[in-house]
């Protein structure tokens, strides 16, 4: 089972960028994990089934992956990622002389408040160089060079009872990230114990503050929504003139920044009003309705005998019932394909109250957080 402190690597960087961030989140409810997250945690979860057991990932192809009440099926589609980063991390066992190594160790540097679970954690066989491993199945690069994700488990191993005595001889410390769909999958950097003597004081005096501080960390904060200070920040860069090609420079770095936060609202707003939250002035509706065929065998029933060819239907597939309908008209084709045609929203989306659309029940549309936002 997956254990969770207060703090850990994947929030280590917002935590010394804003301390504050865990007081401002408490009572907020988790939001679900999407597809991308479970596809990713599948992935972990085979590397360490891997490792352990002495495997290669096709003999766990149909191991099925459950989180909470949802579940993801490791099949052949998706067989591709787990290879290279078997691969690599093997490479990666050799290139370091790796001797002795722990998966998935869950490694505390204060008790029941800071910690969590590195991937692969492994020593050299001269017990010189220590090596912290760290997958990521996303697309967007993960940075390694004094990554606050890594500093953090190489503290807590150093502290933890149970991974402290691999640090006794150690004079180099490797990051890793290995990251199969980016070019150049594993990224490396070298640190010493004295640099994580370094990030530990600074992490120490960042857990003793509150300070709010607003700013590209904010990303994935659950308190972003409701945080007043984000969105005095978020507001004040709206606010930035044009008035020279500097202004316009600095407003344009953080185009990205206010696009995530607006994101986020529209997902924290969407998710209080499945949750039947009422949010005045917005409501939920459907998407705009599109047509597709729901018969495509009837359809070239329909047209077997008329002027209508089968290349005039399928280009990959059958064309659209807009497509086709126009064909008809151009080579005046007297048939009616109503009866073939449905007409079906692609999902729900947030919308003002004023919206024309009827709004949609709440309790019919459980589980569309991710879709909303498409």
């Amino acid at each position: 089972m997956t254990r969770h402190l207060k703090y850990g690597g994947s929030t280590a960087h917002r935590t010394l960028a804003c301390p504050g961030w865990v007081k401002k989140s408490e009572n907020i409810p988790k939001r679900p994990a999407g597809a991308a997250a479970l596809e990713g945690s599948m992935h972990h979860k085979i590397q360490e089934l891997c490792q352990e057991k002495g495997l290669q990932p096709d003999q766990l192809i149909g191991h099925v992956y459950t989180e909470g009440d949802k579940k993801v099926e490791f099949t052949k589609d998706v067989l591709g990622l787990s290879n290279i980063a078997f691969i690599m991390m093997n490479k990666l066992f050799d290139q370091y002389d790796i001797d002795e190594m722990l998966i998935e160790p869950f490694v505390q540097l204060l008790p029941g408040h800071v910690g969590g679970s590195i991937d692969v954690l492994g020593l050299s066989s001269d017990r010189k160089t220590l090596l912290i491993t760290d997958y990521k199945f996303g697309s967007a690069k993960v940075l390694v060079e004094n990554s606050p994700n890594l500093f953090l488990y190489a503290a807590a191993s150093r502290a933890d009872p149970n991974t402290k005595d691999m640090w006794v001889e150690v004079e180099r410390v490797v990051f890793a990230i290995v990251q199969p769909r980016v070019k150049g999958v594993t990224s490396l950097w070298h640190t010493t114990p004295d640099a994580v003597d370094e990030f530990e004081k600074k992490l120490m005096v960042a857990l003793d503050s509150n300070t709010i501080n607003p700013g590209k960390h904010c990303k994935y904060c659950p308190a972003e929504p409701y945080c007043e200070e984000r969105r005095s920040s978020v507001v004040a860069a709206n606010l930035l003139g044009a008035r020279d090609q500097e202004e316009l420079k600095a407003g344009a770095a953080l185009v990205t920044e206010v696009e995530d936060w607006l994101k986020s609202m529209k997902e924290e707003m969407y998710l209080q009003l499945v949750r039947g939250v009422p949010i005045p002035g917005y409501k939920i509706v459907y998407k705009r309705a599109t047509r597709r065929w729901d018969d495509e065998k009837g359809v070239a029933a329909a047209l077997a005998k008329t002027k209508i060819l089968q290349k005039d239907m399928f280009e990959t597939k059958m064309v659209t019932p807009a497509k086709l309908e126009k064909i008809i008209k151009q080579k005046k084709v007297g048939v009616d394909l109503s009866e073939f045609i449905i007409t079906e929203s692609s999902g729900t989306t947030l919308a003002p109250e004023d919206d024309s659309r009827e709004a949609v029940i709440a309790s019919d549309i459980q589980g569309h957080l991710k879709t909303m936002m498409n």
